[in-house]
């Protein structure tokens, strides 16, 4: 097996099994519990795509989300009943680029990760179980469609995104998901849950030899070799759609979200760099400890919810700074300035060596999170980030290439703003 050394010094062990399963395991001795998450790098994004020698295919938005509902339904009971009654719990979440499958527990690991391969891995489709799962997610679907984050982040793309996914819900649309059919549920099972496309990580007091060999002798068999699928994007143009956008819901105070649209040009390192590059220059307008909170606090246009985040993908790039306000328009003014002066040289380099001293803190102690630790592994095989390199590329980061950053990517004609005000504000 092949060993990595991660952030703070434990020992990663990776191989990949004959069928092209990558398996990874993060042993934590004398620790009780034990997580295990299994993910296919397929999520919302993949609605059009084309197996080698094949046609171009297009499903419905949302198909990703409702397979993942429906590998937990069994011919008979459920998989939530089975973890039970092992004393572990299960769950699965889809985002724009993969599906997961995950599982925790203090006893009973072995039991619960070899169901957990086998329940992937044997889908039960039936026209009547996929009619009344639309059902069920036509619910989620409304159900989300009021909630005020959902709402705001959900104008916000559609004002910086003309025909890119991600204006669209994870789960899809209700038109979309009633159009799906057992055969495209069934086509792109087949087409994505392969082993070659998938990886496995397990975090706990656990062989990894061992580990490895039960996965080995408990994967079920899969006909045909391993291929690479092709995936197509919308060609989206560097223009946004609207710089701004209001709406009423039923709120007490205001809601305000900046975004800024960017081009996902950026691989392996590269990434990774520019990741904790924008992060760390995020932290000077966002960050608790930063004078540009202060400043903005003081003046009561901010409170704790306010937040800025880099979202940096593969095949998707943007930055946000949100916050609940009763001044929104007020607060955005007072940011373009602030960000101005950090685009014009006001990156202070002592603020961000700080920063960095923080990062460091936090990288290391989010370790004990298995989940946290497990996620950030799987994302990064499937983004071919060097996760193991996290902390010596942070050391390399400096308040110049910070500038140089903020100064490429917050373009203020590929920003827009979206604002939720609450029923009736206007009178």
């Amino acid at each position: 097996m092949d060993q990595i050394r991660i952030p703070g010094g434990e020992v990663l062990y990776k191989e990949y099994l004959p069928n092209g399963l990558a398996v990874l395991v993060l042993p934590k001795k004398q620790f009780l519990r034990t997580f295990g998450i299994l993910s296919v790098r397929y999520g919302s994004f993949d609605s059009k795509f084309r197996v080698p020698g094949g046609d171009v295919v297009e499903v419905p938005p949302g198909i990703a989300h409702f397979l993942e509902h429906k590998l937990f339904e069994e011919e008979e009971g459920s998989v939530f009943d089975r973890y039970a009654a092992w004393g572990a719990s299960v769950n699965a979440y889809t985002s724009y680029m993969q599906t997961s499958y995950l599982f925790s527990t203090i006893e009973n690991w072995r039991e619960s990760l070899a169901y957990l391969v086998e329940f992937v891995n044997a889908p039960h489709l039936t026209e009547e179980n996929v009619e009344k799962e639309k059902g069920i997610i036509e619910q989620e679907l409304r159900m989300y469609a009021d909630h005020p984050d959902f709402k705001i982040l959900s104008m916000l793309m559609e004002n910086l995104y003309h025909e890119h996914p991600v204006r669209l819900d994870i789960g899809g649309t209700v038109e979309s998901v009633r159009s799906i059919t057992v055969e495209q549920l069934q086509l792109c099972y087949d087409t994505f849950y392969q082993p070659a496309n998938m990886a496995l990580v397990v975090v706990g007091d656990i062989d990894p030899e061992d580990a490895c060999e039960l996965v080995r002798s408990r994967y079920p068999e899969r006909s045909g070799p391993g291929y690479a699928v092709e995936r197509f994007d919308p060609k989206e143009p560097q223009e946004i759609v609207q710089p701004w956008a209001e709406a009423e819901l039923p709120i007490s105070r205001p809601r305000y979200m900046l975004g800024f649209k960017h081009d996902p040009l950026w691989q392996g390192e590269d990434l990774l760099r520019t990741q904790i590059t924008m992060t760390l220059g995020l932290k000077l307008l966002a960050g608790r400890s930063s004078r540009a909170y202060g400043e903005l606090y003081e003046t009561g246009l901010i409170d704790d919810s306010f937040y800025a985040s880099f979202r940096g993908l593969p095949r998707l790039a943007y930055s946000v700074f949100a916050s609940d306000t009763d001044e929104p328009e007020t607060l955005h003014e007072r940011l373009v300035q602030r960000i101005n002066q950090l685009k014009e040289g006001g990156v202070d380099a002592a603020e961000i060596e700080r920063f960095k001293k923080d990062f460091w803190g936090r990288t290391v102690g989010s370790l004990d999170s298995f989940e946290f630790t497990a996620n950030r592994i799987t994302a990064s095989h499937f983004e071919d980030v060097p996760y193991h390199r996290y902390l010596e590329v942070l050391q390399e980061v400096t308040a110049a290439d910070v500038q140089s950053a903020l100064q490429d990517l917050l373009d203020w004609d590929r920003s827009s703003v979206s604002i939720l005000k609450p029923v009736n504000s206007r009178g």
